[in-house]
Formats: structure tokens, sequence, C-alpha cells
């Protein structure tokens, strides 16, 4: 399959097909920018509402989790990131990249026949494969560490159909998956409303429906797992037993079930998945 010569612009579609109340009501896209969330966080920080959105068509500086690099080629994906000014406890803030993968999950099931797995914590599979990362980060102030700002990213391979050699067997897109090109903007549009609504029901049932609807498609639940920490070398094996009720992975172990807040999960040969 060819890659295209042109997609739409995003910014050129979007506002015609919000349903949201917030979410991408205020609205910037660049074709390139170094990256969304560091320029979502200066705009917060000028007293943008809940629900801003930063978008690109590139990002020459974007990244993932621990600070590693997230590649793309230019117009085919969705590169995009929400400020949010959440009224959460702290120890449920965690409950957010949840809310987000669960709501990128469904706006692939409702366009494409494909079936997306969740991989705790900010991971969406597809037959085994990342095809959307979530990186939320923020700042905490005050004598009670109440949240001034949190910034979530999404960084969602829509119509790549190459991709770099080393994350080819790790990595891969809608397009790859379906054989077909997606409209990035209704996708977007679709996902947004998801995202809106299971970002609010955090606050009404502290994740009582986010924890259900993950779990439901979480990869590697019942599965031999080992969760590691690059930094300082150390991992514990078990089995994924679920989501705790502050989106802490439960594992059972040798020693008893034990609650993980971060990590690398890599599961078994048996579940095909990726680290």
């Amino acid at each position: 399959m060819s890659e295209p010569h042109t997609i739409p612009r995003v910014l050129a579609e979007l506002p015609d097909l919000l349903r949201t109340d917030r979410f991408g009501r205020k609205l910037r896209w660049h074709s390139s920018i170094g990256s969304t969330n560091a320029q979502a966080m200066t705009w917060a920080q000028d007293g943008v509402p809940e629900g801003a959105l930063v978008g690109a068509d590139h990002q020459t500086a974007g990244r993932g989790r621990h600070r590693r690099a997230w590649s793309d080629a230019p117009e085919l994906n969705l590169l995009f990131s929400l400020v949010l000014r959440p009224t959460l406890p702290q120890d449920r803030l965690g409950l957010i990249p949840l809310a987000a993968g669960l709501a990128v999950a469904e706006a692939i099931e409702n366009h494409t026949p494909l079936s997306p797995s969740l991989k705790w914590p900010n991971d969406i599979l597809v037959n085994g494969k990342k095809v959307c990362g979530i990186l939320l980060e923020g700042r905490l102030t005050g004598s009670n560490d109440s949240l001034a700002t949190m910034v979530l990213g999404i960084g969602f391979n829509i119509n790549q159909t190459e991709l770099p050699a080393d994350l080819a067997d790790k990595a891969t897109s809608l397009a790859l998956e379906t054989g077909q090109l997606v409209p990035r903007a209704p996708l977007l549009a679709d996902l947004l409303v998801a995202l809106e609504k299971h970002y609010d029901s955090l606050s009404t049932d502290l994740g009582v429906a986010v924890l259900a609807g993950f779990e439901r498609r979480m990869a590697g639940l019942g599965h031999t797992a080992t969760v590691a920490f690059p930094l300082s070398g150390e991992s514990t094996e078990g089995t994924i037993l679920g989501i705790a009720e502050n989106g802490a992975l439960r594992l059972a172990t040798s020693e008893g079930e034990r609650l993980f807040h971060s990590g690398e999960v890599s599961l078994r040969n048996s579940v095909r998945q990726v680290d």
C-alpha cells in the first residue's frame, strides 16, 4: 500500500465535527512543532481553560514515557495534547491515562474492525503491537499538593505504513492493520467525545466505570508478567490480577499481592505483547 500524497489538515475539519463540551473547543494545530505537550503546558500556564488542545501534523521532539523519542511521518498520524485541570484526589490521578487508553480503544472499535487491547498503564495495542501511546505530565502546587495543571499527550499511529526498522516488530498503525486509510479528523472527534466522557466520570464515580472498561480490554490479565525498573535494574514477576481502585497494577507474586504505580510491564511469550 502506498502512502497518500495529501491528507486533509485536521485543523480545517475538526471544528465542524466536534461534539464535546470542552475538549478541543480551544484549538491550535501546527504543521510542525517540537512537542505538543511542551506547548500545551506553556498555553496552560497562560490560563487557557481545561480541554484546550494543541495538535500537530509532525513533531520534531516528540517523546513518550521515560523521555523516549517518538517518531512520526508528517500528516499521517494524530499527535496532540490536552490541557487538564482535574479535581481528583492526588492518589487517583493515575486513572487519567487509563481513561485516555479506554477512549482510544473505543475510537478504534468505532472506526475499524480491529479489537484493541490496553497495556497498563499507557499503551494501546492492536494484534500485540503498539498503535498509540499516552504521556501524562503535570505540576503540583500548594501545601496540600493540590493540582495546578496537567497535560495529556497522545501519539496515535493512523495512516503511517513505513516504520523505523527498530520498531517494525513492536509498533503498527491502523492503516497497516486494516489495509485502508482512516480519516483522521472524524476519528479524533469521536476520540475526544469518549475521552471527555470517561475523564468526567472519574469525578463522579472515582474510576469505577473506567476500570471496568479497561480491564475488559486489558492485555495480559491473568497471565504471567514482569514489572521492571530500568534505572535500578530491579524487576518482579507475577500474575496480573487487574487494576486497583487508584489505577495501580495488581500483581500476584510469590510474596503475595503487590501494587505497582509505575514500571515497565512485559508478558510471557504465551501472550502476544510488546515490552
